[in-house]
């Protein structure tokens, strides 16, 4: 397990209203700072003929700030705490140095529109340089992947090297990397602009998969499930609009079926969610998401992530 802190927030407070003066020629700004403190667990299990094959334990804490404006909002995210663990072990060590690049967005500051949705990141320069200062002073040998021989150890940090010089840089959409993300996919949404969610989402998304990895585009129903005093509660459903069902029964029979023995069956990938807002503030006090990848019968891949407001 591995575990680390960037700061320690010790605030209090969960509210702050911010007034303007009443200036003649400026242009009045409702603003109002909201601050909430989130964990969340995300497993990740993988069958093989309906036998778990490798089970694997995330765990964040993040400090979300929210500062709404007239026309959208200014967010800040900050990963407090990170750890994680996997089965088989030797898988540990990768997810260990996925928590340490992530380390590198550690803070995220984004531009939010009046339909809820993040707009533009501001920050991306900082987390560049934040790269480069890692993969000099941390990413120069394998030490951190013991269960790897030297060998394998230079070939992924190589492959983890030659990748991240891509994210982190000026022409990479990164923006649409973090949204793939679960906490920014849960958190920045319509709800923060309208409880009258209801509806199909106008924009469609893409995503990877993790079995094939190829991308996949997705469409998204909204519906309000329950309306209590001081909550309600949405779900957030999808729907599989492409993918290329050619290269995945290509990739299948070439690295599936050799060890799974069985033809390739049939395809799916769903996303379901679903959320409780706190109707006083604003923000989500908890959300359930399952990502379920399957090749019918044969393999699949399935996360399932819990996500729940804590006291600052």
């Amino acid at each position: 397990m591995s575990n680390f802190k960037f700061f320690d927030n010790g605030s209090s407070a969960t509210t702050k209203i911010i007034t303007k003066p009443d200036l003649k020629d400026s242009k009045p700004v409702n603003t109002s700072l909201k601050s909430a403190r989130y964990r969340s667990e995300q497993q990740i299990i993988t069958k093989h003929n309906g036998t778990i094959a490798s089970h694997g334990i995330i765990n964040h804490e993040y400090l979300l700030d929210i500062n709404k404006q007239d026309d959208g909002y200014d967010a800040k995210v900050t990963i407090t705490d990170a750890s994680g663990s996997y089965e088989p072990e030797i898988m540990t060590d990768m997810i260990q140095l996925g928590l340490l690049i992530d380390s590198v967005r550690h803070e995220q500051k984004f531009k939010g529109g009046a339909d809820g949705k993040l707009k533009h990141l501001t920050n991306k320069q900082e987390m560049i340089s934040n790269w480069m200062t890692l993969k000099t002073m941390q990413l120069k040998d394998g030490q951190m992947l013991k269960h790897f021989n030297n060998d394998e150890q230079k070939q992924i940090l190589t492959e983890v090297n030659s990748y991240c010089d891509v994210v982190f840089s000026d022409k990479y959409p990164m923006l649409d990397e973090l949204y793939k993300n679960l906490f920014h996919f849960t958190v920045f949404d319509r709800y923060l602009s309208t409880q009258n969610i209801e509806g199909k989402d106008n924009n469609t998304h893409h995503f990877y998969s993790s079995l094939f990895n190829i991308p996949l585009t997705m469409e998204f129903v909204y519906e309000n499930v329950e309306q209590k005093y001081d909550t309600y509660q949405f779900e957030k459903n999808s729907k599989l609009l492409y993918v290329d069902y050619n290269t995945i029964i290509g990739i299948y029979k070439e690295q599936y079926q050799p060890v799974l023995k069985y033809s390739f069956t049939d395809y799916d990938y769903t996303i379901n969610s679903k959320v409780e807002v706190d109707k006083s503030t604003n923000f989500i006090k908890q959300a359930y998401v399952t990502i379920k990848e399957a090749v019918k019968n044969n393999v699949e891949n399935t996360i399932i992530y819990n996500l729940k407001q804590v006291e600052l």
